[in-house]
């Protein structure tokens, strides 16, 4: 069976914490830059100089916005020996890579009049290249004011989505618009960590609206009870609540379809039909079949490659699962596809 490493970290200051997991992850962070340099030397672009410079760019609205978690990051180069350069082209990925656009990722949350129990779900299947399957560390991150976060994560990156001891969870899935241009906004790595430090769900929300971005991304917002799905791009954002206890989402925009680059995915209304038919009884293994549906393949829900003609590390498949039960403080990951890995739970201290 397939599993990821488990980090965890711990530290009184910004930098300490980020030693700690760097020192941990060395090997896999390394191995992750190694895997994009081989991916940009192969498709041609621009040269590892010039990507370490775009990904540095970032760093004044970083000094001036998130300075805590520029320091963490800088720990977390220390600690695996690596440039603080090669460890922001980590973290400014999803900015990077997004000319030309990559499918990522089918989300959803399940509210209390949906679910077994009263319960609330968020739920991720996560879809990306298969080379960086062995660079995924599961974190777990403690702050000193208690604040405790679980989550995944390539290697190296500050954190992707999760949830918290306060009862915040958040996943995402790649959006790409015509408004979306090389510019400045904060890297969505280094927004995600800090949703996950939020206290309440209304301080993450309004996070989330309010930050300043240069490219699109969807953002999956939940707590007990609550969830929204917030669609941002350069120009704006707009909210999509439940309906009927259930939202879905994937690569594509749902309230302005004018602003998709990209023709639409089928993934988010397959999910809801599979959800439907048990609404108000539905469970964490009743998820947990549905994410490893391949209806409408190569465009399923559970993604595997469809063109072996393509180098292993680029083919597109699902890369790891994961489903947060906040009753339970408890979240759920599967390593690589669900119809062929085992979901382990991994619950709050």
């Amino acid at each position: 069976m397939r599993t990821f490493q488990f980090v965890s970290v711990e530290g009184a200051t910004p930098r300490a914490r980020g030693l700690c997991y760097g020192e941990q992850a060395k090997e896999k962070i390394r191995a992750g830059i190694e895997g994009y340099r081989a991916l940009f030397a192969r498709t041609g672009g621009p040269g590892w100089d010039r990507i370490v410079a775009r990904a540095l760019s970032c760093l004044p609205l970083l000094e001036s916005s998130m300075a805590d978690l520029l320091d963490e990051a800088r720990g977390i180069a220390d600690g695996a020996g690596i440039s603080l350069g090669d460890l922001m082209v980590l973290n400014c990925r999803y900015e990077i890579t997004k000319f030309p656009h990559y499918d990522e990722c089918t989300t959803c949350a399940i509210l209390p009049e949906a679910a077994a129990g009263g319960k609330t779900l968020l739920v991720k299947n996560w879809d990306y290249r298969a080379g960086i399957v062995d660079n995924i560390v599961i974190l777990r991150i403690e702050e000193p004011d208690g604040t405790e976060m679980i989550g995944l994560s390539e290697a190296g990156q500050l954190i992707r989505e999760g949830f918290n001891s306060h009862g915040v969870g958040l996943c995402n899935n790649s959006l790409q618009s015509l408004l979306d241009a090389p510019g400045q906004g904060v890297p969505v790595t280094f927004l995600r960590r800090r949703v996950l430090s939020c206290r309440t769900f209304d301080e993450a929300r309004d996070l989330l609206v309010g930050a300043r971005r240069a490219v699109s991304n969807n953002m999956l917002l939940a707590a007990p009870g609550r969830a929204v799905d917030i669609e941002a791009h350069p120009g704006g954002c707009d909210l999509i609540g439940p309906s009927e206890g259930i939202v879905t989402h994937a690569n594509h925009f749902v309230v302005r379809d004018e602003l998709n680059a990209l023709e639409r995915s089928p993934r988010d209304e397959r999910l809801r039909e599979l959800l439907m038919p048990k609404r108000g009884s539905l469970t964490v293994d009743d998820v947990k079949k549905c994410l490893g549906d391949h209806e409408n393949y190569p465009k399923a829900i559970c993604r595997h490659p469809s063109d072996l003609s393509i180098p292993r590390p680029q083919r597109g498949m699902t890369v790891a699962a994961m489903i947060v039960d906040f009753d339970e403080r408890t979240v759920h990951i599967c390593a690589g596809p669900p119809c062929e890995g085992e979901f382990v739970p991994f619950s709050m201290s």
